[in-house]
């Protein structure tokens, strides 16, 4: 009894010797497969824009509470406010009375700030230092949009809608 070696195995309709594609099945492959990235490709755009949106906003809602927590357990002021200027877009940092930075963000890339105030600061008590209701809009540039809410009380919310004015 004679064994044939692994590789040599034939497949029963290709005709003696033939192994392999042709190049007009491999073109059909190519063809196939860049139409369909292609039109995944804009539903793909636009979950990577709605995840960062998602993820700042996250991340600026845990900020406000760290900072209310933070002013809490120091019995001081604590406060949010942009790295430079009053552009939200280039991050945030978190800082006590006398310029302890807590925490740091980077810059927000593609994530767009609609509303926002120049700082927000939370008293020893936890409050919202502040006259009017503090407001955070964002945008992602592509149809959706957050709005993060700050109570009287200092607890941030969040929501799927835009800031009313």
């Amino acid at each position: 009894m004679r064994l044939r070696p692994a590789l040599a195995i034939s497949h029963p309709a290709a005709p003696p010797g033939q192994a392999g594609v042709t190049l007009l099945e491999l073109m059909v492959v190519l063809s196939l497969t860049a139409l369909i990235l292609g039109l995944a490709a804009p539903a793909l755009d636009r979950l990577v824009a709605r995840q960062r949106l998602r993820t700042v906003s996250y991340d600026l809602v845990t900020d406000l509470t760290l900072a209310r927590s933070e002013s809490l357990k120091r019995a001081a002021d604590v406060q949010l406010l942009p790295v430079t200027g009053t552009d939200w877009r280039t991050g945030w940092r978190l800082t006590t009375t006398d310029g302890e930075v807590l925490a740091q963000r980077n810059p927000l890339g593609s994530v767009q700030v609609t509303t926002a105030p120049a700082s927000v600061r939370f008293d020893a008590r936890g409050y919202v230092d502040a006259g009017t209701p503090v407001k955070f809009g964002l945008a992602d540039g592509k149809g959706q949009v957050r709005c993060i809410l700050l109570d009287p009380s200092g607890r941030p919310r969040s929501q799927t809608t835009a800031c009313s004015p």
